[in-house]
């Protein structure tokens, strides 16, 4: 199965390759990304391709800012026996939202609320400790989250803060359980098939009725499960 940013990947990728191809230089490692989710293209407007290309190549993070995110997200949400934040690529997300909400129409969301939320926490940092969240130690990093992590907490200089890491709070904890580790997490099955091995047999006793061995060990073997039956002229179940 492919993988949700896969999939999201290649679907903005794919929906630039003709116009990419057609109309200006690619690099070596366009056309290797280009020929794999070529399959995957889709129909776009001239604007739309622009804008796709746009978020696809563009930066909004600087590197500090997503160290910085990712040393956050893993005090918000710390690894486990499934994975961890890297694993689940919750940095990625932040700066995917960040590049494509960095519009008038999104009220520039990514400067306005994710970037100002690393300024707003590191401004609480150097308050406290005198050095920015990616300098201070996990013990440290929580005691600044332990005063804004909660809404009931009714300081007036807190107020930002307290709806900025709620944004980060609630981005991380998207972003990790909408990936495959954290679906795993959560125990989703989704259509998983089950394994049918006929009706218990406290339920066949209750009717004094019995499987006939023969059919049972030919269409309740789950080593065959995925064989399929083949009859003779007659109508006899060969397999």
């Amino acid at each position: 199965m492919m993988k949700r940013r896969d999939s999201i990947k290649t679907m903005i990728l794919g929906s630039i390759g003709a116009s990419m191809t057609l109309k200006s230089c690619i690099t070596s490692e366009d056309k290797i990304v280009l020929d794999q989710v070529w399959k995957y293209s889709y129909g776009r407007t001239q604007d739309e391709l622009k804008w796709d290309y746009k978020v696809l190549t563009g930066k909004f993070f600087s590197e500090t800012e997503l160290l910085t995110i990712e040393k956050i997200a893993n005090i918000i949400l710390p690894p486990n026996n499934y994975g961890s934040i890297k694993d689940a690529g919750v940095v990625e997300l932040f700066e995917i939202i960040a590049k494509d909400f960095s519009t008038p129409a999104h009220n520039e969301y990514g400067e306005k609320v994710l970037r100002r939320g690393l300024i707003v926490f590191n401004e609480l940092s150097n308050a406290l400790y005198n050095k920015d969240i990616i300098e201070c130690s996990e013990k440290e990093i929580k005691s600044i989250f332990d005063d804004i992590a909660f809404n009931d907490n009714e300081d007036d200089h807190l107020q930002e803060a307290i709806r900025l890491f709620a944004v980060y709070r609630g981005m991380v904890l998207t972003g990790y359980f909408t990936s495959e580790i954290g679906i795993k997490d959560l125990g989703y099955k989704g259509n998983t098939p089950n394994v049918w091995d006929g009706v218990p047999e406290e339920i066949l006793k209750d009717y004094s009725v019995s499987y006939d061995q023969e059919w049972i060990s030919r269409c309740v073997d789950q080593s065959k499960r995925n064989d399929i039956a083949e009859w003779d002229e007659d109508g006899n179940l060969l397999t």
